[in-house]
């Protein structure tokens, strides 16, 4: 099976599910907020907006070294993203990575202008300039990827299928 393309398909409503390429879709052209979550040691939920995009199919964000985030996300756990598309409500859960080939962190780079209008700088494995990213404290900024293990979708409105759960890899994580 391809990398980032779902294992099983769930509805989870007696409507149809939905198809993972129309929602995949959808997501790449997402110019909103996304909503990460992840626990602190604590186990109490630490939840922030951010501007992802999705390069090769896996979304991508950034972050400031010295931001709450990049601390917590440092031990690569288990998050969530949530954002709403024009026809959906969408969570993705995955562990998050920290990406550090110059390649991948080029090609979200190429992407930010093209979502967000914000165009960062590659250099090595971080991004630089201009101006600051909104929401990412402070440059220079580290690039994430979140590989989805399962994504729910839910429809906003009148779509052609109900809510569905994607799971992806070989696990069964976050049902």
């Amino acid at each position: 099976m391809p990398p980032h393309q779902p294992r099983s398909t769930t509805p989870l409503t007696d409507a149809p599910a939905g198809d993972w390429s129309r929602v995949s879709a959808d997501l790449a052209m997402v110019d909103g907020t996304y909503w990460l979550t992840v626990a602190r040691p604590d186990t109490t939920p630490h939840t922030r907006p951010l501007l992802a995009v999705w390069t090769k199919g896996v979304p991508h964000f950034v972050c400031g070294p010295r931001t709450a985030k990049a601390r917590l996300l440092s031990g690569g756990p288990n998050v969530s993203l949530a954002v709403s598309t024009a026809r959906l409500d969408v969570v993705v859960q995955g562990r998050v990575e920290r990406v550090s080939d110059p390649s991948r962190v080029r090609a979200v780079a190429e992407t930010y202008p093209k979502v967000y209008g914000w165009a960062p700088v590659p250099e090595g494995d971080l991004l630089i300039g201009p101006d600051g990213a909104p929401t990412a404290g402070p440059p220079p900024y580290a690039v994430y990827a979140v590989p989805p293990t399962v994504v729910h979708a839910f429809p906003t409105d009148a779509a052609e299928h109900g809510a569905t759960r994607w799971r992806f890899g070989d696990r069964d994580e976050h049902a």
